[in-house]
């Protein structure tokens, strides 16, 4: 035991860094529930046939998750399972890391490092996966009471579980852009290891029970070469009703 941890020292202190031999895309956006693949290339030769990765989280150090080689089985360190972090390796030059059923939590920096039988080794620069916010839209039952008719209603959005925290919130209603009545936070807030961040959309009594009248949160994300939105509608509280009664008529024909 003792010797295994001085070898992984000897290969950390002895291993070229170098991006250049070992590339990784370095970032990676996946919305939560699905899965998120990252890819692992390196120009040197067949010999650098074992392949290493690590998961950083915010705020924690590297650790290790599985060891690979062009011939499973692969092993798996104590908290990692092939289940949810399936990786291949079908040549000496290249390899996989997935990561199954997406979480919050699962938002870090995921590093793949090559190597010899005679320790030199190399790592990638990393890729920075990020699990996109869950926009949830608000309860309709806080808006139901009509005898409000002349008085504002607001409307919330909240975004949580995502890292890092560069996002932005607009409003739309029928598709138009909201220019009066929104709040959001001056910056999200930090829960743990990621972001919350909460906006407000105040509308008229009028607007609100409006047949067919939709509220539009989207938020959105910029990766490092595009904004990504991701949004939510809820409808005015007689759309709504409307609505649910002519589906459960339709289903009762």
């Amino acid at each position: 035991r003792a010797w295994s941890q001085f070898y992984f020292l000897f290969l950390t202190l002895t291993g070229l860094i170098d991006g250049s031999d070992v590339s990784q895309h370095p970032l990676l956006w996946r919305p939560e529930g699905q899965s998120a693949t990252m890819n692992c290339s390196h120009t040197k030769d067949a010999t650098f046939f074992q392949m290493y990765w690590y998961r950083q989280l915010p705020g924690e150090g590297m650790k290790q998750i599985v060891f690979t080689t062009p011939t499973p089985p692969y092993k798996y360190e104590s908290g990692f399972s092939e289940e949810k972090f399936p990786a291949t390796k079908s040549n000496a030059l290249t390899g996989s890391l997935t990561v199954e059923k997406l979480l919050p939590e699962d938002s870090g920096v995921y590093f793949c490092y090559t190597v010899t039988q005679t320790a030199e080794a190399y790592f990638g620069g990393g890729t920075k996966l990020t699990v996109l916010v869950k926009v949830l839209p608000p309860s309709t039952k806080e808006c139901r009471n009509q005898k409000d008719g002349p008085r504002k209603k607001t409307i919330v959005c909240v975004a949580s579980g995502f890292y890092p925290d560069h996002v932005s919130v607009k409003w739309k209603i029928d598709g138009i852009k909201a220019t009066s009545g929104v709040a959001t936070d001056n910056a999200a807030l930090r829960e743990g290891r990621y972001y919350r961040i909460t906006s407000r959309l105040k509308v008229s009594g009028e607007d609100w029970f409006t047949l067919y009248k939709n509220f539009t949160c989207i938020v959105e994300f910029f990766d490092g070469t595009a904004t990504i939105p991701y949004e939510d509608t809820v409808l005015g509280v007689e759309g709504l009703f409307f609505l649910v009664l002519w589906e459960l008529r339709n289903d009762l024909i």
